[in-house]
């Protein structure tokens, strides 16, 4: 029969388990950071970003609190200047960007 929350709370292997994941969390999360500050992904005076293997943005939760913080292991800049295709009938930027001519099948 599986324990309860109540009788998980009481039990000295369990807290210990729990403790040990936090603690392997936070260590991943340090070898992370280290990781992308020595290969050189960072952001605005040094503040590194993780990375996984498809490129995704790795942001960790403080264990203890279960939350994200904002610190500099989560802080991301982002370029919002966007190019316009048309800003009057003389640009040429939209014929870069989608072919207009016709041809025969």
């Amino acid at each position: 029969m599986p324990y309860t929350q109540e009788e998980l709370q009481e039990l000295d292997w369990y807290q210990n388990l729990i403790v040990e994941d936090e603690e392997r969390y936070l260590r991943n999360k340090e070898l992370l950071m280290l990781r992308a500050a020595i290969s050189g992904s960072t952001v605005d005076d040094t503040t590194a970003l993780t990375r996984d293997s498809s490129n995704a943005v790795l942001l960790f939760e403080d264990p203890y609190q279960n939350q994200i913080l904002e610190d500099p292991s989560t802080k991301i800049i982002h370029n919002t200047q966007v190019k316009r295709l048309k800003t009057k009938e003389g640009d040429t930027m939209v014929y870069q960007i989608i072919s207009r001519t016709f041809s025969e099948l």
